[in-house]
């Protein structure tokens, strides 16, 4: 069973336990921006700093001299009661990295308080220990003691050694923090001087943890739909956009890129950093159909709230890749835009892609990872149409033709569906199909039986419903959809005379119904 003394220094009530040997054993932290509050989380350093060259990551000194310092708590606390006779030693030693000096007693201290997570204050290890010997894989405190001090008023107390602080250390030989995730470790222990058997069985833990330094967020933009009611051409402009600016109807965003810092530090372990640390250049390569498109008068780049600029003529992306190399080492976000030129239709474009590389910054072995996503596509918002009391392939005397014209100024297929007209069915038949491409100021004409798929024809490459010879009866419902703009007509004819029935249609709604 545990005893406990309590003792006072400098007016503070301070606690001793007995010591217990090998069962305890002392844990590793740090202390922040020079406090006396141990935090057991690991410092995060940089992974970039460290090349993946080991030769070259090698030579990277990290100091602990900085504002996050390698400590350790104790789980006795040490004074002249505990320890009344015996000298104790500290041995510490890393793994994942070398002492960078073999002599180090010049700037090491000791804690002085309790084994809590706040120290008191904190004296030479020189005032209290015989000697120090360094070595690149060992640091060993020899003959430390606790004795009493006297107060002002002549009173003597006992100092209590709840740990120890590392100060003016520099590690080196770490190419493992190359690999963010990897870490230095610490292992140690607190022995009888006299005996070699410990006071704290050695322990181990992180002190030095390397992350990537900097979170990479892209992404494409939304989708836009281009105008097919645009005069005099259509489709020459948006009518939505994605620039959160309703009356950009010329302009769209492909890509946002940001940087956002994650708080690892330098070599000094005081420096957080940044892009303006880690970066000396970014490079941005979009692909994307929408590039090829003659309708495109410039594309540009956007650096964080700067004016947008490194704005490119169609001769540098006309081939539908663009690359933009941005040398400001202090961007943390970039937005890849294009502005049409209003005079040129804007086609239809699946969504393109985005590659984002980074150079190498001063004073760094690796550059910062690079990252790929997805670019802005564009859809053309097209006509949705349909006539009703659409006879079959076997109706009589009259049979039923669908008209498709193309009055707008981009060509463009069509999407036709096929509906059971009775009033207690709605149900589709067959499956929905596409139509060739229709041209501006063209008009295609499909019977029912081009439709049902009992006729064939070149005019349905993919095909027509297929209906079931079952269903090919009574009357049926044509819906239409297509990027273009337009309107269907519903004819009859009996082979003399020719009826047209385009009142019963609802055509000519423009809607976005071509997504990218």
């Amino acid at each position: 069973m545990n005893k406990q003394q309590l003792y006072t220094f400098g007016g503070a009530l301070l606690a001793s336990t007995a010591l217990t040997g090998a069962a305890n054993a002392l844990t590793w932290g740090k202390s922040v921006s020079g406090s006396l509050t141990l935090s057991t989380s690991a410092i995060s350093i940089t992974n970039t700093l460290f090349s993946t060259t080991a030769s070259t990551a090698n030579t990277v000194v990290i100091s602990a001299n900085g504002a996050n310092r390698v400590a350790a708590r104790f789980a006795n606390v040490y004074n002249s009661t505990t320890v009344p006779s015996t000298g104790f030693s500290i041995e510490m030693s890393p793994t994942g990295a070398t002492f960078g000096n073999a002599s180090l007693e010049s700037a090491k201290f000791l804690i002085v308080g309790s084994h809590g997570t706040t120290f008191q204050a904190t004296t030479s290890a020189s005032t209290m220990c015989s000697n120090a010997v360094g070595f690149a894989t060992q640091f060993v405190l020899n003959g430390c003691t606790a004795g009493d001090v006297t107060s002002g008023g002549g009173l003597n107390m006992s100092m209590a050694i709840g740990g120890v602080l590392f100060s003016g250390v520099t590690f080196s030989n770490a190419s493992g923090l190359a690999t963010a995730g990897s870490s230095i470790q610490m292992t140690g222990r607190v022995y009888n001087t006299a005996t070699s058997g410990n006071f704290e069985a050695a322990a181990t833990g992180n002190s030095i943890t390397s992350a990537a330094p900097l979170a990479i967020t892209a992404g494409a933009r939304a989708n836009v739909t281009v105008s097919a009611t645009t005069t005099p051409l259509a489709f020459t402009s948006l009518s939505s956009t994605n620039t959160g600016v309703t009356t950009a109807t010329l302009t769209m965003d492909l890509t946002l890129i940001v940087l956002t810092g994650t708080g690892t530090y330098r070599d000094d372990l005081t420096t957080i950093s940044t892009a303006a640390s880690e970066i000396s250049s970014t490079r941005i390569t979009v692909t994307s159909a929408i590039l090829s498109s003659g309708a495109v008068h410039n594309v540009f780049v956007q650096h964080s709230a700067t004016s947008r600029v490194n704005s490119l003529t169609a001769a540098n992306f006309s081939g539908g890749t663009v690359t933009f190399v941005v040398d400001s080492a202090t961007t943390t976000s970039y937005m890849v835009s294009i502005a049409f030129n209003g005079t040129t239709a804007i086609p239809a474009a699946a969504q393109g892609t985005t590659t984002i590389t980074f150079g190498v910054g001063a004073g760094n072995a690796q550059a910062v990872t690079g990252t790929s996503t997805g670019a802005a596509g564009t859809a053309q918002g097209g006509f949705r149409a349909e006539v009703n009391m659409f006879g079959a392939s076997n109706a009589a005397p009259y049979s039923s033709y669908l008209r498709i014209h193309n009055n707008g100024g981009v060509a463009g297929t069509v999407s036709i569906t096929i509906r059971n007209d009775a009033h207690d069915s709605g149900a589709q038949l067959g499956s929905a199909f596409s139509t060739a491409a229709i041209q501006p100021g063209g008009t295609m004409q499909l019977s029912a039986a081009e439709m049902e798929g009992s006729a064939t024809s070149t005019k349905l490459p993919s095909g027509g419903a297929n209906i079931a010879a079952a269903s090919r009866t009574g009357a049926y419902t044509i819906q239409a959809t297509g990027p273009i703009v337009g309107y269907v007509q519903h004819i009859l004819f009996n082979g003399s005379s020719v009826a047209d029935l385009s009142a019963f249609r609802n055509g000519g709604v423009t809607t976005n119904n071509a997504s990218p």
